[in-house]
C-alpha cells in the first residue's frame, strides 16, 4: 500500500491583459432592454440541456480524445485508477467531492466538479493529484490531518503539470484547466485575503482562459472552469484593486437580459461585476457617462432577474448593530446576488459625480457612506444566514475586507470579526490579516478582542 502523499497508489504575474481587452463597457450594456423580460415564463434552473450544448460537449469530448496523441503519455493512466486501494487517498477522494466540489459547483448546474472531474480523475495523473492535494490541505486546515500530505501530491501533481504547459496544444485539455483551478482553490487557502500570495495557478488560468474561445464550448467542463476561474480572479482584483486580467469576451459570456435559466443570471451578475471592477480601477478615470452606463445595466439586472431569486424568508435587522436574515435554498441565487451587490457597493464607491470640494461633498459623502452600510448589510445577512453554503461566506469576507470599516457600532465590529474567524477555522480560508486591520481601522485598542 503506497503511503499517502507520494502520489495515487497505483503509479509512481498578474501584469498580463489579453489583448483583445476593452475598458468600454457603454458598448456592452447600451442595448439592454429588461422591459421585454417575461418573469412568469422564464424556464426554471434544471432545465439546462439543449442541442446546441449538446453538440458543444460532444465536440470537447473528440478533442480531448484526439489531445492524446498531442501531449506527454504520463498526463493519463495506462489503466483506471478508480477504485484507489489506499483507504486514505480514498477518504480524501470523498472528501473532495463531498466539501469541496460544492464550493466549485454553485453557478454549475452540470455540477462538472462534483460529478465528472472524479471520472476524468480516473484516467488523468495529474486531476487526481490535484484532487488529493486540495482534500489534503483542507483537512490539514481545518483537522488535525498530516499537514505534510497535501504537499506531496501537490508536488506530484506539478511534475506532470509543468512539463504539459509547455506544450501549446495543453491549453485545449480541459483536464489539465480543471487541475489548475482546483490547484488555485488550494492556493487561496494557503494564502490571505490581503492578496499577498504568488498567484502561481492563476497566471495558469490565464493561459487557458486567453487561449481563444475555439476550446471554451458550452456546458464543458473547460466552460464550468472559466467560470470559476473569473470567480476566483475577480476576489484577487477587488483585493489589488486592479483590473480583472481575464478575456472577457469569451463566447460563453453572456450580458443579455434575454429570458435564461438561473444559473446564467447568476453568472450574468458576476461579468458585471467584473466589467465594473475593470472600469474602476482602470487606466483612465471613470466618467459619469461610464458610470451611468454600468449603473443602468445593474439596476435593468435587479428588475430583469427571475423572482427565484427572491429569499424564502427574511426578517429586518433588530437594533442598530445588527444584521439582517435572509434565507435562500440555493448557492446559485446567493452567489447572484452577493455579486451584483458588491458591483453596486464599488459603483457606490466610485460615483464620479460626488463633488471633490466644495460645500455639498460633506452632504454627497454622508449619502455615499450610509448607501454603503445599506448594502453591507444585506451583503453580510446573506453570509450569515446562510452559512450552509461556505461560498457565500467567503463573498461575504470579501465585501468585509473591503466595506467593513464602514461599521461604528460595536456589536456589527464584533459580528464581522466573528464570521470571519469562522470562515477561517471551518472552511481554511485564511482572514487573520483582515481582521487585524479592521481592528485597527475600527479604533480597538486590544486587537485580542
Amino acid at each position: 500500500m503506497a503511503s499517502p502523499g507520494t502520489g495515487p497508489s497505483d503509479h509512481s504575474s498578474r501584469d498580463t491583459i489579453p489583448q483583445n481587452y476593452t475598458e468600454d463597457s457603454d458598448t456592452q450594456y447600451s442595448g439592454l432592454k429588461p422591459l421585454t423580460v417575461d418573469l412568469h415564463t422564464r424556464p426554471r434552473a434544471e432545465h439546462h440541456h439543449n442541442r446546441l450544448e449538446a453538440r458543444g460537449v460532444q465536440t470537447m469530448q473528440r478533442s480531448q480524445r484526439n489531445l492524446r496523441s498531442h501531449v506527454p503519455t504520463s498526463h493519463f493512466h495506462d489503466s483506471a485508477a478508480l477504485p484507489l486501494k489506499n483507504r486514505t487517498e480514498a477518504i480524501l477522494f470523498r472528501h473532495y467531492i463531498q466539501v469541496i466540489a460544492v464550493c466549485l459547483d454553485c453557478c454549475d448546474p452540470l455540477q462538472h466538479f462534483e460529478l465528472i472531474v472524479p471520472e476524468r480523475a480516473s484516467t488523468c495523473h495529474t486531476l487526481l493529484n490535484a484532487i488529493l492535494a486540495i482534500a489534503a490541505r483542507h483537512l490539514s486546515h481545518t483537522t488535525d490531518f498530516d499537514p505534510l500530505a497535501s504537499n506531496r501530491y501537490h508536488d506530484e501533481c506539478l511534475k506532470s503539470l509543468i512539463p504539459m504547459m509547455n506544450h501549446s496544444s495543453a491549453v485545449a485539455d480541459e483536464n489539465l484547466f480543471a487541475a489548475t483551478i482546483i490547484l488555485r482553490m488550494l492556493e487561496e487557502m494557503d494564502g490571505s485575503y490581503t492578496g499577498q500570495d504568488t498567484y502561481s495557478h492563476l497566471l495558469g488560468i490565464h493561459a487557458f482562459v486567453n487561449a481563444g474561445s475555439q476550446y471554451m464550448v458550452p456546458g464543458s467542463l473547460s466552460a464550468a472552469s472559466f467560470w470559476v476561474g473569473l470567480r476566483q480572479e475577480i476576489y484577487i482584483a477587488i483585493l489589488t484593486q486592479q483590473r480583472v486580467k481575464l478575456n472577457l469576451d469569451d463566447c460563453i459570456v453572456d450580458r443579455s437580459l434575454e429570458p435564461a435559466e438561473d444559473y446564467t443570471w447568476s453568472n450574468r451578475a458576476i461579468i458585471l461585476l467584473a466589467d465594473i471592477l475593470n472600469s474602476c480601477f482602470g487606466d483612465t478615470p471613470l466618467t459619469i457617462q461610464k458610470w451611468t452606463t454600468l449603473n443602468d445595466a445593474a439596476e435593468s439586472w435587479t428588475r430583469a432577474r427571475p423572482p427565484s431569486f427572491d429569499p424564502f424568508f427574511v426578517k429586518e435587522a433588530t437594533g442598530p448593530g445588527g444584521f439582517p436574515e435572509i434565507w435562500h435554498g440555493s448557492s446559485c441565487h446567493i452567489l447572484g446576488i452577493q455579486h451584483h451587490l458588491l458591483a453596486q457597493l464599488f459603483l457606490v464607491q466610485f460615483d464620479p459625480s460626488i463633488p471633490r470640494v466644495g460645500t455639498n461633498r460633506r452632504t454627497a459623502m454622508q449619502r455615499m457612506t450610509q448607501r454603503i452600510e445599506a448594502l453591507m448589510r444585506k451583503l453580510c445577512g446573506l453570509g450569515i444566514s446562510n452559512q450552509w453554503t461556505p461560498p457565500a461566506m467567503f463573498t461575504t469576507c470579501i465585501g468585509i475586507a473591503m466595506f467593513g470599516d464602514h461599521f461604528s457600532e460595536r456589536s456589527a465590529q464584533e459580528a464581522l470579526a466573528e464570521f470571519l474567524k469562522k470562515t477561517e477555522t471551518a472552511h481554511a480560508r485564511p482572514t487573520a490579516a483582515i481582521q487585524q486591520q479592521l481592528m485597527k481601522a475600527w479604533g480597538w485598542t486590544d486587537t485580542g478582542d
